[in-house]
């Protein structure tokens, strides 16, 4: 397991962990893999938009994903995926279809793992290539959804494995989000029906003058994998994954009319509100169209398994992660639909990882060694491009962010049986990292400025430990401590959105975490394994963007700084029943406290909640397997959440507020033979309706098949 870098039952692990097997993975016809991570204690997952969010991001233990995956570490059988520039993760390029199981483990981690590990680490495990085998799957849904996939897999002499994957995810999309628009009170223009009346999250009033369109997304993935056996003792792989996205929007719809019923779309109009005052706003296209986006990422793996004696293993493996566009489009001012200048911004991405680790085992002790280095390269710019719609011949940039950070470490870990009731694990970790060749432009003719290097070290480590007692008790503690270094964002990226202006801080330091956790579990004839665990986080140093009010009293300059300190009080409980073989039951709350408790900078959000994590998640699940029927029903409700640190979006139900849900969802398989088998899934079946700031897409519906060889 993930929690303790060694082969372990997740019953038996002293932390806290979780597993998604391939099993859940088909029977829940799960089609993107936070889906998969939804119903897990302890996580937060947020999706404003359906498949076409490309904010989403997976949080654990009171730290948000959404708006930045950086302090949850995401491996892809082992190797770092969160990029070099925000830490995010491209979640939707991810391809369902090779994933042989997901493992998640709740907490601090840089004692094993380094920088981002937090909130705890989620590591996706890929199909090994065990057998010959032959997989075609695919499925429609509505609004114009396919979903299919196809892998093939052979062994040859016993020794040489050789398999290939391709997945495909498309959909037609729905439209997510309302043109809103502030007007004045005033006369003028041409006066025009269709305006709605809304709220906006902090109580003010907004108008609706449209809507975006529909937002449509596209996922390809490919995947090579290699792996030969020298000798029963000697083992290596090597793969290759190309994952790549893309999403944007059809036409978009105007609400106004003028008085013989056209349509209108550009100009100065004025109407007339629910109280009967006349006001007025401008239009243009640019108001009305939508922001496309897309990523391409190819992963580079490679690891050799040997067995040296009875009691050493070594591991070495070593990969790249490559993003050569991670992207998105913005209209200028007088663009149209399908002409007019546009603003183009690109992310460029490269990681390097290697890892070296042996391990030494014995009756009642294990021990591991390891040192780890990760070298990360990030690049952004914006450039005004002819066309946005073409998307090409882009001039010089006007502006731009870059560096280079390397991080260098040495870990171990001691593992004890103290009883056959006491088991012990502690682990530390040394790191050195650096940042370079940091540079900023913030406009067309400014240069390139460049930064001093800087390093720091981190110690971090963690004791935990488990404890059986008599009449299937089980008693769980653990602490621990972390960091997360800043991004070339954090560091170098001055950026202006919306008339915003968001400093960058070459200076700032890395956050600190310390953190308890106490769980307790037990077998109960009537309940099922029932599970507890409340933990603390304490987090100093806690990078932050703050209103520069001196600098500009209209308040629209942000600077990131190390401000104050955090802390999360959580609680996660479960509970598992099986009250027939092919019959279980499961169900989950989580608590999470998170709020800022110490911020001088800004004292009105001292005692708010963190933005994005929700108070109180509730979960429950039930599997059936009976002859050739399978079936899951699940149910999930999440509680409304901030998106600002001051708490002030308090209005629900409203474009752009976060809203508290409910959803369940439905997957019935019938396998017609021992080979085929059929599926047809709903999620969001009761068909609620409600704003994650986008509003979300209602009833999911799908049907389709799985051939096997």
């Amino acid at each position: 397991m993930i929690g303790t870098r060694s082969p372990m039952e997740v019953d038996q692990s002293p932390v806290s962990t979780s597993l998604v097997t391939r099993d859940e993975l088909e029977q829940r016809n799960i089609r993107q893999v936070d889906q998969a991570l939804a119903l897990t204690e302890g996580v937060i997952a947020i999706r404003g938009k359906g498949p076409a969010d490309n904010d989403f991001g997976l949080g654990l233990r009171g730290f948000a994903g959404r708006g930045g995956q950086n302090r949850t570490l995401i491996l892809l059988d082992g190797q770092p995926m969160n990029n070099s520039y925000i830490g995010n993760v491209n979640w939707s390029t991810f391809a369902v279809s090779e994933l042989e199981r997901v493992e998640v483990a709740r907490g601090p981690f840089s004692s094993l793992y380094g920088g981002n590990a937090m909130g705890g680490v989620v590591n996706l495990i890929t199909k090994p290539v065990d057998r010959r085998s032959l997989e075609i799957f695919g499925q429609y849904g509505n609004r114009a959804t396919t979903n299919y996939s196809l892998r093939a897999a052979e062994r040859f002499f016993g020794r040489l494995g050789l398999s290939f994957g391709y997945s495909r995810f498309q959909t037609g999309g729905y439209s997510p989000q309302e043109i809103l628009r502030s007007p004045i009170t005033s006369t003028g223009g041409v006066t025009v029906t269709g305006v709605t009346s809304w709220l906006t999250p902090t109580g003010g009033t907004t108008y609706q003058v449209g809507d975006r369109g529909r937002n449509w997304f596209n996922q390809h993935a490919y995947r090579l994998r290699g792996e030969y056996a020298f000798t029963p003792k000697l083992f290596a792989s090597l793969q290759y994954m190309r994952q790549s996205r893309m999403d944007g929007y059809d036409a978009y719809t105007t609400n106004l009319r003028d008085a013989a019923g056209a349509p209108v779309d550009t100009g100065t109009v004025s109407f007339q509100d629910a109280a009967g005052v006349t006001r007025r706003l401008s239009v243009t296209p640019t108001n009305y169209i939508g922001t496309p986006t897309g990523a391409v990422t190819n992963i580079y793996q490679t690891q050799v398994l040997a067995t040296l004696s009875d009691h050493w293993t070594l591991r070495v493996a070593g990969g790249m992660n490559y993003s050569p566009g991670d992207w998105y489009v913005t209209p200028g001012a007088n663009a149209t639909l399908t002409a007019g200048t546009g603003s183009w911004v690109n992310q460029v991405n490269q990681g390097y990882y290697g890892n070296v680790q042996a391990t030494w085992s014995a009756h009642r002790h294990s021990a591991i060694f390891g040192t780890e280095m990760r070298h990360d390269r990030a690049a952004i710019g914006g450039q005004t491009i002819p066309n946005h719609a073409l998307r090409e011949g882009g001039g010089p940039y006007d502006s731009q962010a870059k560096g280079k950070s390397i991080n260098q470490s040495a870990y171990a870990q001691y593992q004890m049986n103290v009883s056959d009731n006491l088991l012990v694990v502690a682990g530390g970790r040394l790191d050195t990292w650096r940042t370079y060749d940091g540079a900023n432009q913030t406009g067309l003719t400014s240069p390139l400025v460049p930064y001093a290097d800087r390093s720091t070290t981190a110690l971090t480590g963690k004791l935990a430990a488990t404890y059986r007692l008599p009449h299937s008790w089980q008693l769980r503690a653990s602490v621990g401590n972390a960091f997360r270094n800043p991004t070339v964002y954090d560091l170098y990226r001055d950026l202006n959105l919306s008339g915003t202006l968001y400093l960058a801080n070459p200076n700032v330091k890395p956050e600190r975490l310390l953190a308890y956790e106490a769980g307790v579990s037990k077998q109960l004839p009537w309940a099922g394994l029932v599970e507890a665990t409340y933990y603390t986080n304490r987090v100093s140093d806690l990078m932050y963007r703050t209103t520069d009010f001196d600098a500009d009293p209209t308040g629209r300059i942000r600077r990131l700084t190390n401000v104050g300190l955090g802390r999360t009080i959580g609680l996660e409980t479960s509970a598992r029943q099986q009250p027939a073989r092919w019959l279980q039951f499961r169900q989950s709350y989580s608590l999470a406290k998170a709020e800022i408790t110490e911020n001088p900078l800004l004292p009105a959000t001292v005692g708010k909640r963190l933005p994005y994590v929700p108070l109180h998640t509730t979960t429950f699940t039930a599997l059936v397997s009976r002859q050739r029927w399978n079936g899951v029903w699940s149910g999930r409700y999440v509680s409304s959440v901030f998106s600002s640190d001051t708490n002030t979006d308090v209005v629900r139900g409203v474009p752009g507020s976060y809203n508290p849900f409910f959803e369940t969802d439905v997957t019935v398989s019938y396998q017609v033979t021992q080979r085929f088998s059929l599926l047809l899934t709903a999620d969001n079946l009761l068909d609620r309706r409600y704003y994650m700031s986008f509003s979300t897409p209602g009833r999911s519906v799908f049907a389709g098949f799985r051939w096997r060889y």
